[in-house]
């Protein structure tokens, strides 16, 4: 017997990427804010920085690319760091179900409120915005909303786990960025995390047609339909003198004749009578 090696065309195998799993967009995203990060990070550049960060001076002059570009930016490696980690864990599956033409539109309208809200409220005209927060929280709203009672476990200080469902989150992140908001000084556009997760909820219920808007619409409606309201007091009959003047004024020159308020003073003593 002959021992023959066997040689294939084909090339070797790779082992999968750090990207491999994650839909088109979420890992375009990550890789487009990995790389801005590095390249503000390693050649300086302030001016170009300030020129690409949101603020109320820049749409002022006319800079109106700073609403998009803004979220592409960061100001330090931990903001970076958590905001694509949430993005790498919750992104892909929500893609998925929206589709990625939607995803996209989805994270960068959350984006843009987000940004927008934050220069309506910020106290400062020469402040700076910088970073995808807005997009991160309308991504997580947006996951929230396709599964809200989907079990998440978050590590406190890297240390100490706490599971909740996906709506307790959601809401209890919104009920601290809402407390915070009036706190100009912390340095966090919690009006921006507020408006960018706003943004994704509605883009979500507005997609898959939910009926979470009307039901709760419906169920205030029924509220405010159900409470006892005092009765109107019934206005007084019109005087019977004035009902025969101005039936005379119809008999000698026609119902055209009348004026607004003789109309209105007929039409009560019809339904009186």
């Amino acid at each position: 017997m002959i021992y023959r090696p066997y040689y294939s065309n084909s090339a070797p195998s790779r082992p999968p990427g750090f990207f491999a799993h994650l839909p088109p967009v979420c890992a375009w995203i990550i890789k487009a804010n990995i790389a801005a990060f590095l390249v503000f990070l390693l050649l300086r550049l302030e001016g170009l920085y300030t020129l690409l960060a949101l603020s109320f001076a820049g749409l002022k002059h006319g800079m109106i690319w700073q609403p998009l570009t803004y979220m592409f930016l960061h100001g330090s490696f931990a903001h970076l760091f958590f905001n694509m980690l949430t993005l790498y864990f919750l992104g892909p599956e929500t893609e998925r179900a929206m589709g990625s033409k939607h995803f996209l539109a989805m994270y960068l309208l959350s984006g843009l409120l987000g940004g927008l809200g934050w220069v309506w409220l910020s106290p400062q005209s020469h402040a700076l915005c910088v970073g995808a927060s807005g997009a991160i929280f309308g991504v997580l709203a947006a996951f929230a909303t396709l599964y809200p009672r989907r079990q998440l476990t978050l590590l406190i200080f890297f240390i100490f786990p706490v599971t909740m469902m996906a709506w307790q989150l959601v809401a209890g992140l919104a009920l601290i960025e809402f407390l915070l908001a009036g706190d100009p000084s912390s340095g966090i556009a919690h009006t921006a995390h507020l408006a960018g997760a706003f943004a994704g909820f509605l883009y979500i219920d507005q997609l898959f047609e939910s009926t979470l808007l009307r039901r709760l619409w419906a169920r205030a409606r029924d509220y405010v339909a159900q409470r006892p309201h005092a009765p109107r007091p019934a206005p007084p009959p019109p005087d019977q003198d004035e009902v025969d003047r101005i039936l005379d004024k119809i008999s000698t020159q026609g119902i055209q004749s009348l004026t607004r308020v003789e109309r209105q003073t007929l039409h009560r003593a019809s339904r009186t009578m």
